[in-house]
């Protein structure tokens, strides 16, 4: 049984130089302090509020130093050791030394996950990237089946979700580590629901207001930028879990809601509106230092406003699946609807549909064999996945069906891979061809020595 997968000696240099990569990355990754204390519980295996990030990141972090070792030739079970014991003296290393590190059982888990997938892309590489025809239709379907739950993930965690509590009012509080706002609050309000400084004595109606898409409107005397996120109206429960807020941060306007990413203890997308407030506070009479804000999550994209005496700024920001990527990043981001934001969101669809078109075009490799018409079924299957994807689920958990562009670099995904799956075929049956002439011009020479 071949129990490792170098095969030449230059591949093992790659390996040990992805090696060596990978452990400086996991190195400036995980063993510098952090600010704030750590967690006090270490046997979860899904920790804290963030810990579906972690275990995404730390699989991520992982993968890279499963595929050096692979190519450096170590045999598979003492590289999940490796990995495996890595983990454990970084996770005891973080416990006892670095302060401000979350050390638990799942980040062993969870690193060691990530190890063993890099090491079995590149352990079973040739079945992955030259499948026959029956185990490429498995892998498809495999993938359809990631790919769709992937939406379903990004819909639930980017849909609002809130709990049936007791709700309590916050009206520029200090919390925790955040700036306090200076300005001073006139009036807060979610539809016709008034949020005080306190408890409210019935959570339904304000709960009721925001699911159906009410706006949360604050009338607000500002006090010019701030050097941090300072909530202005927030929202909430007893188990002081945020439900909603209006924010300030420098001279933006933020607002999020509660959505299922926390409950999947993902990052809960947060929205800014640029240039919110005025930068010139000190210079002008109080009345025109009065602002407006409001901020609403309704049909499937979220909308605000910030209106003074003068100037009216306004922005609605589709909520979709492409969106999907805010919520596993390693730290806050405020969507503003930017071009970077959105070639990144390009990037992030075109990246899961390009395995897709790949095993899909590898399905029938022979068009000879195919045929148009068997072309045209696995052809048919992909684009009813995708818009299955795209609108379907979006839909069932009401957000924004998929834009023009998200389709376009869908579909620009689905072709590369399947123009990938076309070359590797041909290459194929090119060495195909030449190793069945070589194999022949050896029988000629042998019957003519004979």
């Amino acid at each position: 049984m071949q129990t490792t997968v170098a095969p030449t000696p230059h591949v093992r240099w790659r390996g040990l130089a992805i090696t060596i990569a990978s452990l400086l990355a996991i190195g400036v990754a995980t063993l510098l302090p952090e600010p704030g204390q750590s967690m006090r519980q270490h046997s979860c295996l899904v920790c804290g509020s963030f810990g579906g990030v972690d275990a995404f990141l730390n699989v991520l972090l992982f993968i890279p130093l499963g595929i050096g070792l692979a190519l450096f030739g170590i045999a598979g079970r003492r590289a999940l050791l490796a990995v495996c014991a890595l983990s454990v003296v970084i996770e005891t290393t973080q416990f006892l030394v670095i302060p401000g590190r979350d050390s638990t059982v799942g980040d062993v888990v969870t690193n060691t996950i990530g190890g063993a997938l890099g090491f079995a892309l590149v352990r079973y590489s040739l079945v992955l990237l030259r499948p026959s025809p029956r185990i490429a239709t498995i892998i498809t379907i495999c993938w359809c089946a990631t790919w769709l739950s992937i939406q379903a993930i990004s819909s639930y965690g980017l849909a609002p979700s809130l709990p049936e509590s007791q709700y309590y009012g916050q009206i520029a509080r200090a919390i925790g580590n955040l700036a306090v706002f200076e300005g001073r609050v006139i009036s807060a309000s979610a539809d016709d629901v008034a949020i005080p400084n306190w408890d409210l004595s019935d959570s339904r109606p304000i709960r009721r207001a925001l699911l159906n898409g009410a706006p949360v409107v604050a009338m607000v005397v500002a006090a010019g930028p701030t050097q941090g996120i300072a909530p202005i109206v927030r929202v909430a429960d007893a188990e002081q879990r945020e439900i909603v807020v209006l924010a300030q941060a420098q001279e933006n306007l933020l607002f999020g809601i509660r959505t299922g990413a926390d409950a999947l203890r993902l990052r809960s997308p947060m929205f800014a509106l640029r240039n919110a407030f005025p930068s010139d506070v000190g210079h002008g009479s109080i009345a025109s230092n009065v602002l407006t804000l409001s901020g609403r999550y309704s049909a499937g994209g979220v909308t605000m406003s910030a209106q003074t005496a003068r100037t009216t700024k306004h922005r609605r920001e589709p909520v979709t699946t492409s969106l999907g990527w805010t919520l596993v990043l390693p730290f806050n981001w405020a969507i503003e609807g930017t071009r970077a934001e959105l070639v990144v969101s390009c990037i992030w669809t075109a990246a899961w549909l390009i395995p897709f078109g790949y095993w899909a075009g590898r399905v029938a490799p022979d068009s000879r064999a195919t045929g148009i018409v068997g072309h045209w079924t696995i052809g048919l299957f992909v684009l009813l996945t995708v818009a299955i994807g795209f609108l379907l689920i979006p839909r069932l958990f009401g957000l924004s069906a998929a834009s023009a562009s998200e389709w376009v670099c869908g579909l620009a995904g689905l072709f590369v891979g399947w123009a990938l799956a076309t070359r590797a075929t041909e290459r194929s049956e090119s060495d195909q061809a030449r190793s069945s002439i070589a194999a022949r011009r050896v029988v000629i020479t042998g019957q003519r020595e004979g």
